[in-house]
């Protein structure tokens, strides 16, 4: 379909708007001489479908592509319509049609459009361009619909002919796009992959294996379209590697497991923009993505390094402040929420990957995600492929199903969900990069930067035996980093500590608290840390994923063994002098001596099965040379191999095995039940998806979130003299958000009543009120829960 076409189509998506139902609600009762019926449809999207397939058809466009053409542009205030929507008709009379025959009219004479515009007959094309046109479409409504933006000025009182009405609307057009930032910022397109390395390295740094294979890789991928994925350990250089692929696209967006990696990555995402060379001195605009983004929260963290100021490189794009937004930003960073939230049945999903349209779309630490979390990646991948995006997948290690898996969606398999539609390849050893060419899939390895031999021991689970190895460590002068699966364990570790000697850092502090924790940890024991002596840092998963920091030794509780592989890669991580005693790397594991760890250290956090498999093949193989073991352990445990040990480890393997794989089957069922349809089978208007609430769907208060797990809910703790003036201190206690997710306190928040116009206000209605007592308790809970200053939110018995 031609550009012609498409700008006539997004020119007629409020044709409905010339019907009688949406007159009268106007409050006009006639137009000349027509004199409008009561109980006439008033909906004017519906009535813009119906008005435009008779239109196109009349033009002599077929029945399915003028249906499809009409849907793609009415769909403008969220979702397309299903058929039973689309029974809300009204009878065109001779004179309505007229003057729709005459719109039309003058809008083709004003784009200079003479020929029959006709759809893709393929499939996966078809669908992605419906897609991109209801996304453009949804854009040009709002920036048309802004007085701020698009207000129309008169030059003349005479009537303007088509043409000349259509040079003005392009004007005004291109203003507003260029004050919304929407404008094209492509990033500068180097000669080949060795000038886009040293581009994101800089002067002053060389490349490294994994960088230099890397521009290689680059060099031989096909134009377009290019799936790549990176599995090597911590410390190599793959966001470096990632950003690399991403000069010569349109865009970059970085998905990040949550939003405590999304912004510790923030900073090297605008120093890499900063240090771009954009075409005409272009400044671009960097977005943040999730729930606490937005350019308020962009502007701050530019500031804090030192951009973002009128003079500077990069800006915060005022236009990207909702949500849906972000995505629209030529470049950003966020949670990989935002980005799934293209393939659910939300409202405005197709925006979202219209707004990754021919960017390169990063997926990091995506062995972090589940069965059901990983089907939608697969699914989003398999139309990024056809919005023609650049795909850069990061890991430490996949299980070689779950690599399968990427392929397959990405070749549009005959069931893209599993594992085995691309049958397995020469995998090359780890480490190694995988990217399908015009040959097909190739890996490839290359040379790891460093090679360690670390030493996994086990320890004794219980708190005080943990608390005080940890302080005897700390005495000595190591920078020791505890990690428990459970944030009341991590409580009662620091409780045993004291601040003196110890920092405490998880997801139930308020947010703002919790932002300013993690700075502390980044400042002391990042690449630049200042942390003199010894200290102990006692943290939950947030200090696994994505934080750049450097520790001596880990004391850790049993996890999945690609997840103690992950916090293992925060210790012995920089160069630098170690205390005596701790040469060496080594981890130390809660119960590993046991055959069967305590179930209550990670019961509801992970699989059972997974953490039984993993600390038996740690019990056999306690000296690991990395890197090359992190992949012979995640392919084990993930794998054919089977543990010895007694016949109590097989019988309580055997137990839990039916429930691993019942969990697996269930989570990639909803996944394909959640998802749209993939680009081969989607049909616009299909009646197979009820569309939900998007901020609902994000933050998982559905059952098909972007995410399965317990419930949670996410509340701001609010003191009585907070509640008397909220909405005075709105931006102060938009601040102090957290999620929880013990049923009893979910309950209480989720029927406390809410303050009037709450639920109104931008900030404040994705949040529950906590309601607290002067001393910080939680009022009328079932359950005794309080707002520690330096525990966080405490619940159950130890508050």
């Amino acid at each position: 379909m031609s550009e012609d076409w498409i700008s006539a189509l997004v020119g007629m998506h409020d044709l409905g708007k010339a019907s009688p139902g949406f007159q009268r609600k106007l409050g006009r009762k006639e137009i000349g001489n027509t004199s409008f019926e009561r109980d006439q449809p008033d909906r004017h999207d519906i009535s813009t479908v119906q008005i435009l397939r008779q239109l196109l058809k009349d033009k002599g466009v077929g029945h399915a592509d003028a249906s499809d053409m009409a849907q793609a542009v009415g769909a403008h205030h969220g979702s397309p319509f299903t058929p039973a929507e689309l029974q809300q008709r009204w009878e065109v009379t001779d004179a309505w049609h007229e003057a729709h025959c005459g719109v039309m009219a003058a809008v083709l004479e004003a784009v200079g459009v003479t020929d029959v515009p006709a759809l893709p007959s393929e499939a996966p094309e078809r669908s992605v361009l419906l897609q991109w046109l209801m996304g453009l479409t949804t854009i040009a409504d709002w920036l048309g619909s802004s007085e701020a933006l698009c207000r129309w000025e008169r030059l003349s009182q005479q009537p303007l002919k088509p043409t000349e009405w259509f040079a003005q609307s392009l004007e005004l057009a291109s203003k507003a796009v260029q004050t919304a930032e929407l404008a094209a910022f492509p990033l500068p397109q180097p000669p080949n992959g060795e000038a886009a390395v040293r581009i994101v390295l800089g002067p002053n740094r060389g490349p490294r294996p994994l960088q230099r294979t890397i521009a290689e890789v680059i060099d031989s991928l096909p134009s377009g379209a290019s799936l790549i994925v990176i599995e090597a350990p911590m410390g190599e250089g793959k966001t470096e590697a990632a950003l690399s692929c991403a000069l010569g696209t349109r865009g970059v967006y970085l998905a990040m497991p949550t939003q405590a990696t999304s912004n510790a990555l923030f900073r090297r995402l605008a120093a890499f923009l900063d240090a771009t060379p954009f075409q005409d001195g272009l400044r671009p605009p960097i977005a943040l993505s999730h729930g606490q983004g937005g350019p308020d929260a962009v502007a701050l963290r530019l500031r804090e390094i030192g951009l973002g100021t009128g003079d500077s490189s990069l800006s915060a794009g005022w236009w990207f402040r909702s949500g849906k937004r972000t995505l629209l930003c030529p470049h950003g960073i966020g949670t990989v929420d935002q980005s799934l939230l293209g393939v659910l049945a939300c409202r405005h999903s197709f925006l979202r990957l219209y707004g990754l349209a021919g960017r390169t779309v990063i997926f990091d630490e995506v062995h972090a995600y589940d069965n059901y979390t990983s089907g939608l990646i697969e699914r989003l991948i398999s139309w990024l492929k056809g919005l023609r995006c650049r795909v850069v997948v990061m890991t430490a290690t996949l299980p070689q199903q779950r690599l399968r898996a990427l392929l397959a969606a990405w070749s549009g398999g005959e069931d893209q969900q599993l594992a085995g539609s691309v049958p397995p390849t020469q995998v090359a050893p780890y480490p190694r990069l995988t990217w399908l060419g015009p040959e097909g899939v190739i890996t490839k390895s290359f040379a790891p930067s460093r090679q360690q031999r670390v030493l996994f021991h086990g320890h004794p689970s219980d708190v005080e035996a943990m608390a005080a190895q940890a302080a005897d460590w700390a005495v000595q002068g190591a920078r020791v980093l505890v990690v428990v699966n459970k944030v009341s364990r991590a409580q009662d570790l620091y409780r045993r500590l004291g601040a003196g000697i110890a920092t405490l850092f998880h997801a139930r502090f308020p947010m703002k608290q919790r932002l300013e924790i993690e700075r502390q940890v980044l400042d002391a024991f990042g690449p630049e840390g200042v942390a003199r002596g010894g200290h102990v840092l006692v943290a939950t998963q947030v200090a696994e994923q994505s934080l750049d920091i450097d520790f001596d030794v880990l004391l850790s509780d049993p996890a999945p063994v690609d997840l103690l592989l992950q916090r293992q890669g925060r210790i012995h991580r920089h160069t630098r002098e170690r205390p005596q005693g701790f040469k060496t790397p080594q981890v130390f594991v809660a119960d590993l001596q046991q055959i069967l760890p305590k179930e209550e250290l990670t019961s509801f956090i992970y699989d059972r099965w997974l953490v039984l498999r993993s600390t038996a093949w740690l019990r056999e193989n306690p000296s690991l040379h990395l890197p090359a073991d992190i992949d012979r352990a995640v392919q084990a445990v993930y794998g054919e191999w089977q543990p010895q040990g007694p016949e109590e480890l097989g019988a309580a393997l055997r137990e839990c095995e039916g429930e691993h794989e019942t969990a697996w089957r269930n989570q990639r069922s909803y996944a394909i039940q959640a998802a749209l349809e993939s680009p081969e089978d989607w049909k616009i208007g299909s009646p197979s998806h009820k569309t939900m609430d998007d901020t609902a769907t994000e933050e998982g208060r559905i059952r098909f979130g972007t995410r399965l797990g317990q419930d949670s809910e996410s509340v701001i703790p609010v003191y009585p003299a907070d509640l008397d003036q909220w909405e005075a201190r709105r931006h102060e206690l938009d601040d102090l958000h957290m999620r929880i997710s013990d049923p009893r306190l979910i309950q209480l928040a989720r029927a406390a009543q809410l303050p009037c116009g709450w639920r109104d206000t931008p900030g404040l209605r994705a949040h529950s009120p906590l309601l607290l007592d002067e001393a910080g308790r939680v009022a009328g809970a079932s359950i005794s829960a309080r707002l520690d200053s330096d525990l966080g939110l405490v619940v159950g018995d130890a508050a």
